[in-house]
């Protein structure tokens, strides 16, 4: 970065635009009621009497979010400058919503979006809202770690080619485990066919400011970027940005899709924390993830050196056929223990006070960022071993469930399920039926099925198995399940020949 964008990027317009409001003595008519902090209750006990005078509405001086002019506007430029964007759009409902802009901005009702089938659920979300029609393509299953990798290059080239009339391809970048494509290399393949690329990058914030790690989906060229800033660059939770470059989609598409989605009292203290986290990862940030990768390499290395758990590093990742990692990321696969992932996750947080990003059957999965310190590490390093001393069984044999097909197959586009007339059935019963609703584990927030995807044994067996583990399983139901009720569908004609095809395939009598 050169010293002249240095010495910009240093600029915090909207935080200072707060500082002098809240230093301005205001006699306070507007919402909200607590007028600034003119109350008395237990939460302002424990943050303080400033989080409440910052937390204001949309004051004079401020700006409007959802028609900027003023501060946020000048904060939102810098902040696209720093990524190397066109422009950027602060969100304060989270990536999810940044996502589901994304899919309305660019896709019709009925036009197809390419979209690998271990996205979020708010892409499923965005599905639905918009009414588009997604080719889902398969990851590269990981039946050891039973995690999902990316999709290959050539498998979203075969979509493109099988579906020229595509509008639009959804990726990630990277997975939540760290897996990263040739993002490049598909922008390209996509952009010579006229087709728009969209990036989830809840887990890549940082790739935006460490030009030794994977490359950011800015500089591979995608239309389109959703990044949680609040996930690795240091703002508030719930804080993230929209980036957008190049022609293919307009500024006036993003902002309707927003206006349809963002509140109309978004938080100053998200936007703040945004406009301060910017100026801090673009003046320290490739020092402060240099510094990050060298803590992940420490702790791999200790970590594999306990009985009982294998920290896979970017070697392993890149033998799965990951086109590049994310070290930032340390998944910590178990081995020969008499407990499970989920097991590990709880115990580590309710005896040893480390909190893990999540859990698996045989993985748990730690993230370091910029506030990890070397002893947050150690206190992990600590907790394993004395978990592998408890725990390790040498000669234990591990069930491994080897399923054939990690993910249901699709017969009606999500919108077209959701809005189906609703049957309420048990679990055990599901089979052969459409699901109306998202079942999944969170985090990670992957669904097991999705609105028109067909329950099987499979799948049932699975949703099963992890409801017995410590696993947060969420469903519609506790013990049942929504599907489409076929003897009220008025569509269900229209669909008949592509269930019956589909039981065909599968041998069902």
């Amino acid at each position: 970065m050169e010293n002249k964008d240095v010495e910009e990027q240093k600029r915090t317009p909207y935080l200072d635009a707060l500082k002098k409001y809240v230093s301005e003595n205001v006699s306070p008519f507007d919402v909200p009621g607590h007028h600034m902090g003119n109350v008395e209750n237990d939460f302002k006990d424990f943050v303080g009497d400033l989080t409440f005078k910052c937390d204001v509405n949309a004051p004079r001086g401020l700006d409007n979010l959802n028609h900027p002019h003023g501060v946020i506007l000048e904060a939102q430029s810098l902040m696209a400058k720093a990524f190397g964007a066109d422009e950027a759009f602060f969100l304060i409902n989270g990536t999810s919503a940044g996502i589901m802009a994304m899919i309305l901005s660019c896709c019709s009702a009925h036009q197809k979006i390419i979209v690998p089938r271990n996205c979020h659920k708010s892409c499923i979300n965005g599905l639905v809202l918009s009414g588009a029609t997604p080719i889902f393509i398969s990851p590269q299953y990981d039946f050891d770690l039973e995690i999902a990798n990316q999709p290959t290059i050539e498998d979203y080239k075969k979509a493109i080619d099988e579906n020229p009339d595509t509008r639009a391809i959804f990726v990630i970048n990277p997975t939540y485990f760290g897996a990263v494509l040739n993002l490049k290399e598909l922008v390209d393949y996509a952009h010579e066919r006229n087709i728009l690329v969209l990036a989830d990058e809840a887990h890549g914030c940082h790739f935006g400011f460490n030009e030794y790690g994977p490359m950011s989906a800015i500089k591979a060229g995608c239309d389109l970027s959703a990044v949680s800033f609040h996930k690795t660059g240091g703002s508030l939770t719930q804080s993230s940005v929209l980036l957008r470059q190049g022609e293919r989609i307009s500024h006036y598409e993003i902002s309707k899709a927003l206006a349809l989605i963002n509140t109309t009292s978004p938080s100053t203290l998200l936007i703040a924390s945004l406009d301060a986290a910017r100026k801090y990862m673009a003046i320290n940030g490739q020092q402060k993830l240099l510094d990050a990768i060298e803590l992940t390499r420490y702790a791999v290395k200790k970590i594999n050196e306990i009985d009982g758990f294998k920290a896979r590093d970017k070697s392993y990742f890149i033998n799965q056929g990951a086109y590049d990692y994310d070290e930032t990321k340390i998944v910590i696969e178990l081995d020969n223990l008499d407990i499970d992932g989920f097991t590990v996750y709880k115990l580590l947080k309710d005896e040893y006070n480390v909190q893990m990003e999540l859990a698996e059957t045989y993985v748990i999965l730690a993230i370091i960022a910029i506030g990890s310190k070397k002893e947050h590490v150690e206190a992990l390093i600590n907790a394993l071993e004395d978990i592998a001393r408890k725990h390790y069984k040498k000669n234990i044999t591990y069930p491994k469930y080897r399923y054939d097909n990690p993910f249901p197959k699709g017969i009606v586009r999500p919108r077209t399920a959701y809005h189906a007339p609703l049957k309420i059935v048990p679990l055990e019963d599901a089979k052969n039926l459409i699901s109306k609703e998202s079942i999944m584990i969170y985090p990670p927030g992957i669904p097991l099925i999705i609105p028109g995807e067909v329950f099987t044994d499979e799948i049932i067996k699975r949703i099963i198995q992890y409801k017995k583990t410590n696993a947060t399983v969420l469903s519609d139901y506790e013990n049942d399940v929504s599907v489409i009720d076929f003897e009220t569908w008025d569509l269900y004609e229209v669909h008949k020949k592509d269930l019956e095809e589909y039981y065909e395939s599968i041998k069902i009598k």
